[in-house]
């Protein structure tokens, strides 16, 4: 029987290579795909699929707050995160959420499908180096510029790089359901955190790690 995959991926040209690579192997077969968040959901809970793609920078929601989501919903279906994010800096965080393996873009079609198969499996699909960092409690080694995601909760990373992309506080609660008194003061923990003195040095130190 046939491995049944949906893509979610903000960027139609990602899921079309995804979709071709997938539907020529003999063990594996695309169900669905989506470009947000929300159509995904819909459409997963209706047509069940066996593993997820997913993407952790959306339009429309944080990816790692999404892995959550689906695994709370969906115990028995397996996510495999394919992002452009640097494994070092992220990967940690998709694993603690739910997810079992994580592919970067740009590396070769062979891994993408070796990812799908083995979290198909029920297996963890990361780097050794990554999982040996994890197990003995070090942490993953993203150098300097992993230190936000290191130092920041779920949450304030995922308005930490909306800011990054230039909205304020009033768009970002609109997106994310929250009060713009609620972001401001996840705005100060932030500053406090990654100790920076201003809104300014925020603003900018988010441009940076979104344009990383």
């Amino acid at each position: 029987m046939k491995s049944k995959i949906y893509i979610l991926d903000d960027h139609p040209i990602v899921i079309e290579g995804l979709k071709k690579l997938i539907d020529q192997q003999e063990d594996m077969q695309v169900i669905g795909s989506a470009e947000d968040a929300n159509t995904a959901l819909q459409q997963i809970s209706k047509i069940k699929p066996d593993v997820v793609v997913l993407d952790i920078t959306l339009k429309d929601r944080s990816g790692v707050d999404l892995i959550k989501k689906l695994r709370a919903s969906h115990p028995n279906m397996q996510i495999l995160v394919y992002s452009m994010h640097d494994e070092n800096v992220y990967a940690e965080r998709c694993l603690r959420a739910g997810a079992m393996g994580y592919v970067m873009k740009g590396e070769p079609s062979t891994r993408v499908l070796q990812g799908l198969r083995q979290v198909s499996a029920g297996s963890f699909f990361f780097s050794a180096s990554l999982l040996g960092s994890i197990v003995s409690g070090g942490g993953p080694r993203g150098g300097s510029r992993g230190e936000p995601a290191r130092m920041l909760s779920d949450r304030q990373l995922e308005i930490f790089e909306m800011v990054g992309r230039g909205f304020d506080s009033h768009s970002i609660a609109e997106k994310l359901a929250l009060s713009a008194k609620t972001v401001d003061a996840h705005k100060a923990n932030i500053r406090q955190k990654l100790g920076l003195a201003s809104a300014r040095e925020l603003l900018m130190e988010a441009v940076r790690w979104v344009e990383k």
